[in-house]
């Protein structure tokens, strides 16, 4: 797919992996859409800099959790550009609410709420769209606590393995006309490590093959390779420093 004049929707939009994706299409001459949920001032800058490649964008507000907020932003979003290409779902919590031996069912229902049903709903909706021009693509953000086992993060890897799962059951139920991709980020230098122990991240780190931090551009050139390569559907690219490998 060539991604100039291709409208794009980055939901998580404001900050860190969604950012970075945003402005990454933009550079490919896309029409960016920038979601997000609280993070109006952020979402405000991703748009800032996207408006430095001279394309199209626009800042839609919802909550992802609400089956109207999702029915809204699309109507929104078809109203304003009359079709959609591509649909990042970035938008997700990159932590438990409560550890999972604390955890009530509440807490388990808000974090899969957040981390894979708004996923869901945002799909279905773009497929309107895309089965009406019979073309599209469907970008997934997950992780490598989706992979084998997320370490003591229960909740969490089970709300990415889910994820991982609908990428690929997804891929099988709407081709050919739409291709479903995801891109699994390993150890990325995000506000969410800013208060880990140093000890902690070097652990992590040194839990990888290259022993380094994966940077934002990196796992956006892999949206990026997914958005135009037409030959791969139900694929999960692990950008991980060889983390997997381990």
């Amino acid at each position: 797919m060539e991604l100039k004049d291709k409208i794009v929707l980055v939901t998580g939009a404001s900050s860190g992996i969604g950012q970075a994706v945003a402005i990454r299409f933009a550079k490919e001459g896309a029409d960016v859409i920038i979601h997000f949920r609280k993070n109006e001032e952020g979402a405000k800058e991703t748009q800032k800099l996207v408006g430095e490649f001279g394309v199209r964008s626009s800042v839609v507000k919802a909550d992802l959790s609400v089956e109207k907020d999702v029915q809204d932003m699309f109507k929104q979003i078809s109203a304003e550009y009359e079709t959609l290409d591509i649909l990042i779902n970035n938008a997700a919590s990159p932590t438990e609410f409560v550890p999972y031996p604390s955890s009530t069912q509440k807490d388990l229902l808000d974090l899969f709420n957040v981390n894979i049903v708004n996923a869901m709903l945002c799909s279905k909706y773009a497929m309107e769209i895309m089965k009406a021009q019979k073309s599209g693509k469907i970008l997934n953000t997950t992780s490598i606590k989706g992979w084998e086992h997320g370490g003591s993060s229960v909740g969490y890897a089970v709300s990415k393995a889910a994820m991982n799962s609908f990428t690929r059951t997804l891929a099988k139920s709407v081709a050919p006309d739409i291709q479903v991709n995801a891109v699994a980020p390993g150890y990325v230098k995000t506000r969410v490590y800013d208060n880990q122990p140093e000890e902690k991240i070097k652990n992590w780190l040194n839990g990888t093959l290259l022993k380094r931090w994966v940077t934002l551009e990196e796992v956006a050139e892999a949206f990026i390779f997914l958005a135009k390569n037409d030959a791969m559907t139900g694929q999960i690219l692990y950008i991980d420093g060889g983390f997997t490998l381990k």
